[in-house]
């Protein structure tokens, strides 16, 4: 009996030591140990960490040489003044957009990436964007309002815009009045009659308009001059693009020829970026903005460039914060003048660009009021895109046009 009593009491002591060593073990009695995760809520994300720990920001950018030297400028003086690294990475226009659907769609994104503005919600509403103004709101730093339905879906801002580039429509007076037309053409009837005089001239081959099949931007201009708009479709201006796409010079590309093309009449008019009739343009040629500003409508053919926190961002907080320094008004004017773009901010337009800046048009014509904004979100873009490309190149016509725009609004 009493060998029996000493194993109980080693095995007590046992028992009494094996607990002590192990005070966090429980035993789980549910059957399921290891919930599983749920997806994240974008718009209710948390925060990355402690702020003051992240050090680093990785930056993808599609920017020309010369932007890019001036972007890498205005960020050193940020890392200077914050003590935040940036590692900025810049990529050709011609594989941005297929370099940014890898950053989207990678785990090892940037944490900041460059799109085109009008992208912006179709990115967001596909889950690829993480929305900056719940990491920090910008006071003073509203953009123009004609950006702001390409920015804004769910009630929260997906992107941050750099700057515009608004289409003109470049001409020659000479040439023009050569064949008896006075000024650009501002109406449906205006452009009929061009082309007809152009169609008289048997001696050269001469093109009515220049577009590129890139993006729709360059049709937009010329739908605007005609009064109308990519959306809603104008049935009319429709049947305009079919009848006269046999003389229109399509290109993919920047076309340097088409200058010699203008001032040796072989080209009645070209849809072209501000940005290049600033590069090219000389004195014996016109550029005017495609409104009036008795019109009534408001510049929508403006290319805009973004900023955006990708979903797989990892710091979140510091890279609003670097997208605020970048973006500000000092900032923007520091990128005008050393760049040439435009800025995005509504503020400097309303309170005077500087006298060094020259523009084809008035620069209020890139104002707008939030009562003139479209309903809804801009979505589509990709799509819609696609289908002017289709139309301008023949392969839709109207009636397969104006179907698939109308399946954007479904």
């Amino acid at each position: 009996m009493l060998r029996r009593r000493n194993y109980w009491l080693l095995f007590a002591i046992l028992l009494l030591s094996l607990t002590s060593l192990s005070p966090s073990m429980e035993l789980d009695i549910h059957d399921d140990a290891s919930p599983r995760r749920q997806p994240l809520n974008q718009s209710e994300r948390p925060a990355s960490g402690d702020q003051d720990s992240v050090q680093a920001l990785s930056i993808r950018v599609s920017l020309s040489s010369e932007e890019f030297k001036e972007l890498e400028r205005i960020s050193n003086n940020y890392s200077l003044s914050s003590g935040t690294a940036v590692t900025l990475s810049n990529v050709d226009t011609e594989d941005a957009d297929e370099i940014l659907k890898q950053d989207l769609t990678i785990g090892d994104s940037p944490d900041i990436v460059m799109t085109d503005g009008r992208s912006i919600t179709d990115l967001a509403t596909q889950g690829y964007l993480l929305p900056v103004d719940i990491y920090q709101s910008i006071p003073g730093s509203a953009p123009l309002t004609a950006l702001i339905p390409h920015m804004q879906w769910n009630g929260y801002d997906w992107g941050v815009p750099l700057d515009i580039d608004p289409y003109v429509l470049v001409y020659s007076p000479q040439r023009l009045s050569e064949l008896g037309i006075t000024g650009l053409p501002r109406s449906l009837e205006q452009w009929n009659e061009l082309l007809r005089v152009i169609r008289e001239q048997p001696d050269m081959q001469r093109y009515l308009l220049a577009l590129d099949t890139r993006n729709p931007y360059g049709y937009s201009a010329v739908l605007e001059s005609m009064g109308g708009s990519l959306q809603p479709v104008n049935p009319a201006l429709l049947e305009w693009t079919q009848y006269a796409g046999s003389h229109f010079y399509l290109t993919s590309s920047m076309n340097t020829e088409l200058w010699d093309m203008l001032q040796a009449g072989k080209l009645a008019v070209a849809a072209l970026p501000l940005s290049e009739w600033q590069k090219h343009g000389n004195s014996s040629l016109a550029a005017e903005a495609p409104i009036t500003a008795g019109s009534g409508l408001r510049y929508e053919a403006m290319y805009s460039r973004f900023f955006a926190l990708p979903a797989q961002s990892g710091n979140p907080e510091t890279a609003v914060k670097w997208l605020a320094y970048v973006t500000s008004s000092t900032a923007q004017l520091d990128w005008l003048q050393n760049t040439g773009r435009l800025p995005a901010l509504d503020e400097l337009y309303r309170t005077g660009l500087p006298d060094s800046v020259k523009l084809p048009f008035a620069a209020q014509l890139l104002l707008a009021d939030e009562a003139d904004l479209e309903s809804g979100s801009a979505g589509g873009w990709a799509e819609l895109s696609l289908a002017v490309t289709q139309l301008l190149t023949g392969k839709l016509d109207p009636a397969g046009y104006t179907a698939a725009v109308a399946q954007l609004s479904e």
